[in-house]
Parts: structure tokens; sequence; C-alpha cells
């Protein structure tokens, strides 16, 4: 059977081509019933520091919730919500997430702008990683050996691998030909990024690549380099308006009898996103008959300016909207090193500038982090990373939540990690995770799942949070990859099931959990698929 390109193109004056969404109204007749497969998207944005126990996770009562404190009188009383359905076969429990909701959001963290894709993302708690971590750049996609230089640790001993987004940039199963850009890494001031590359060839050196720091350099990636200037063009020429030289054929496509109105509709949404994002870049508001002006560089800096931080993910967002929605990239990183949040004097409700870096002193987000037990502290953490939720993470999902083939979204198609540097006081246990889209259905979204069995022993706590045993981290790196249409075989090596390492060197038993049943460390997440 003839192979039908899910991507179609505006070909105009000059050989400019601009690549469209997919429209099922335009194939052709004898393929018209058939269903299309749309690609799917891998992006994981990653924040820093602890998170704070009881502003991350449901503090729900009503409905039949009750708190963890009404049947624990020790540290596991930790202020959050009991959950009490079993996942199948296992200890570990799950809720749906909507049970949680209320006009704040589902925590103290997940805030009200997620409450319209509670159905579509998915809380997850228990995920330990097993080798003896402190501040890192790659263990949150598999790289346990890779420690900041000011905090060395036990897994700097290990081997170096491919972080999980490279192994699914170079996999087939991801990119079935010749991507026109196999990643994006994105961030504002540090310039490491979180991802590790052989780049595809097994055995060869891994070394950690650089993120974009400059919304034009990330366009450029995405979009092409050099643009030619043209602009002594008159604004007014409508006809000249449109990128790449294509208005003309866009408006023929648009006037086309077989292009359904839902079709219509989203080729006019794809267009206007290029179009805006462009504009936003330049230093014109306009657009030239080719291709806009070269946009403006927002040089990289360690800065607190909250116009310069703000205007920089505003940008970055619309770009990876763009690449996802224009098919450019299915891999995708975001670095979340800089962020608004509340001022450290409670009576100011102006929003002040945060970076995160290895300078721990008090009043940066590093040193909030290690303040843990300061009451005006903690409001400031709390706040820095619900901005983040409601202003990175949900604006992104608000981008990427729109038609893409029948009733599926481009959210729906693509799976979008948020997670955590560590887990709770620089601990590398229970890291949190929050998860949306199910990579065209491979995950049942809409519920919070918890990894950890409450009966185990309680080794300590501190932050609210308690070392208990949960699920190895390296459950998840495999749902990602499986997730992602991707075999054991595609990423197993040596004959080892699941991927990462499982090292415990450096913890001792008497204090940390480390008695993992590692038999099922290749398996998915229990429950995760429904």
């Amino acid at each position: 059977m003839k192979r039908i390109d899910r991507r179609m193109f505006l070909k105009g004056a000059g050989g400019a081509t601009l690549a469209l969404p997919f429209l099922e109204s335009m194939l052709p007749r004898s393929a018209s019933a058939q269903t299309a497969t749309p690609p799917k998207r891998f992006i994981a944005l990653k924040s820093f520091s602890t998170q704070l126990v009881k502003e991350w996770y449901p503090a729900f009562t009503g409905n039949g919730y009750q708190l963890k404190d009404s049947k624990y009188s020790d540290s596991r009383g930790d202020g959050t919500t009991l959950l009490t359905q079993k996942i199948s076969g296992t200890n570990y429990t799950w809720a749906p997430l909507s049970d949680f909701k209320t006009d704040t959001g589902i925590s103290g963290i997940l805030g009200p702008k997620l409450n319209p894709f509670l159905d579509k993302l998915t809380l997850i708690r228990g995920l330990d990683f097993l080798p003896a971590v402190n501040h890192n750049y790659g263990g949150l996609l598999g790289n346990f050996s890779s420690c900041t230089a000011a905090t060395p640790c036990d897994a700097d001993s290990l081997t170096d691998v491919p972080t999980i987004d490279q192994v699914m940039a170079y996999s087939p199963k991801v990119y079935p030909s010749t991507p026109n850009l196999r990643y994006l890494h994105i961030t504002q001031g540090v310039t490491d990024s979180m991802s590790y590359t052989d780049l595809g060839m097994v055995g060869s050196k891994v070394e950690q690549l650089k993120a974009r720091t400059n919304p034009l350099d990330a366009f450029n990636d995405v979009f092409g380099t050099n643009p030619p200037d043209n602009s002594g063009m008159p604004p007014s020429d409508r006809d000249k308006l449109l990128v790449d030289r294509v208005y003309a054929d866009y408006v023929k496509l648009k006037s086309n009898s077989r292009l359904s109105a839902d079709d219509k509709d989203l080729v006019e949404k794809y267009v206007n996103l290029v179009a805006e994002l462009q504009a936003k870049l330049t230093v014109t508001p306009t657009m030239s008959c080719t291709v806009p002006a070269t946009p403006q560089s927002l040089a990289n800096n360690s800065g607190l300016d909250t116009k310069d931080i703000t205007t920089k993910w505003d940008l970055f967002l619309d770009v990876v909207a763009a690449a996802v929605m224009c098919d450019r990239t299915r891999v995708i990183t975001i670095g979340v090193h800089k962020a608004l949040g509340p001022s450290p004097d409670s009576s100011n409700s102006t929003l002040t500038g945060y970076y995160h870096s290895e300078d721990a002193s008090g009043g940066t987000w590093h040193g909030l982090a290690h303040d843990w037990d300061n009451a005006n502290s903690r409001r400031q953490l709390q706040g820095v990373n619900a901005w983040v939720a409601a202003e990175v993470f949900a604006k992104l999902l608000t981008k990427l939540d729109v038609p893409e083939v029948g009733d599926s979204t481009y959210l729906d198609n693509s799976l979008v990690y948020w997670g955590n540097e560590l887990g709770f006081n620089h601990i590398a246990y229970s890291v949190p995770c929050l998860l949306a889209g199910s990579a065209g259905g491979f995950i049942k979204a809409g519920r919070y799942l918890d990894y950890i069995d409450w009966s185990g022993r309680a080794y300590f706590s501190q932050e609210d949070g308690n070392v208990i045993q949960g699920i190895p981290h390296n459950q998840f790196l495999v749902t990602a990859m499986q997730a992602m249409g991707l075999a054991p075989a595609d990423y197993e090596r040596n004959g080892q099931k699941g991927y990462g390492s499982t090292s415990t060197s450096g913890r001792s038993s008497d204090t940390w959990a480390v008695d993992y049943d590692l038999s099922k460390i290749g398996d998915v997440l229990p429950g995760i698929q429904g």
C-alpha cells in the first residue's frame, strides 16, 4: 500500500515551503477513511533543588478523603491526603485527580491554571533515584553520574549513559526518517542542559549537551538561519505578509472546496501561530514578503529582571509549541533555572526574580531550599514553584492542547514530563513527577499514583518528607521510552534489564531504603496504563 505522508506543504515563490499540520479532509479520497497516526513527542521540564511535600501533593479532605494523619501517628502523618484505592496486585494506591479539584487547584503548587487539564495529567509519588546523588544534571533522564561540580556524589563513579531523550532522538521509531532537528534544549541562565548523548552510537563517548539560552538561537535551530532582509517591503501589502512567500498558496488552500471547516480553522490557527511567533521575535511588528527581519537577540544573563525572565519564557514556549505543531522536532528539554516568586517581604505582593545556581547563599532559590525549616523561606519556595506550574507548565499545555487529528490534540499525542532535580531537602527519594498527555493513549491519564508502600519502614523524615521505599525511578525511564514507541531491544544494554544504574553504593541499609525488588526493573510503572 502506498504510504501517505501526514505532512502537507504550502510552496510559494522562490521555492520556499511551509509545513502544515495534518489535514484529514485533504487526504486522497481513497485514504480519507483510514486512521492517521500522528507522531509522538517527548518534552521534559526540570525544576531544581527540593520540592515541598505538603505543597506539591494534595492535602484534601472531604468526599470520603482523610489526611494520612488519621491513620499514622508517626512522621507518615505528613498532612497529605490518604489514598485508599489499591493499584491491582500491589500495595500502591491511586485516586482520580478530579477528586481533589478546588478553586485554588489540587495543591499549594499545582494551582488553578492546571484545573482544565486534570483529565490529562498523571501525578506520581514515590519515584526513587537508587544511586546516591546530590545536585545533578542528568539524573532526571537516567544519567545519574552527573552531579554538579559543587556537590560531588557517590554516583559520579558510575559510567555515563545517554539520557533517555537522546535515546529517543536517535531512534528510528521516533524519527523514521532524518528529522529537521533531532532535539531542542532550552533554559535561562545556566548553559548546561540535562541531556547527555552518544550521538546514537552505542559505546561511544557520552557527553553533556548545551542548552539554548537565547530565544533567537532556539528559533533559528527550529526554523532556519540567515533570513534575507526585506524590511523595506511595505507592511500594508497583505499578500506579502505571510511566512516563507506562501500567502498566495495559503489563500488557494483556504478556498479549496474539499477543505472542511475544522481543517480550515486549523490552517488559520497554525499560520497565525507561526506569524505571531516570528512577529514577537522581530524588531519590527510586521512580517516581510518572505521571512521576517532578523529576530531580536535576548542575551543570556544571570540577572533577576522580571520582564527579561517572563519575556524569554513566553518566547521560548512559543518556539516549543510551534516546533511541535510544525513537526520540526519531537524531543525537547526545558531547564527552569529562572522563575518569578514572592518578595522576601511577605507584606509586599510584587513578584521578584529567582535564579537557581550552585550558589546556595541566603535568599537565592537554592538558598531557600536549604532553609526549609524557615516558614518565610518555605513561602517563597512554594511561590516560585507555583509560578512555574502556572506560567511555564500550564501555559505550555494550553498551547499544545489544540486539535491535531480527529478528537486528539497535540498534547494528547505528547508526553510532557515535569520532574525535579531532587526530592525533599536535597534527598533523591520520592522525586516529584507530573505528566501531561498520554503519548497517544499509552498512559491512562487523570490519576494520582502513589508508589510508596506506606506500611514499610520509615527510615527518617525531614521537611515533612519520609524516606520510605518507593519504586525505582528506572521504571519511569522505561515507561517514557515505551510510551514513545521504543521496545527493550532499543535501549537495553549488556544484557541488563531496564535502563539506568541501580547501584545503591554509598547508602547504608541502616539509614536508607536500599532493598528494592529489581526483578521488575525493566517493566513499565504498575497501573499507569490502566
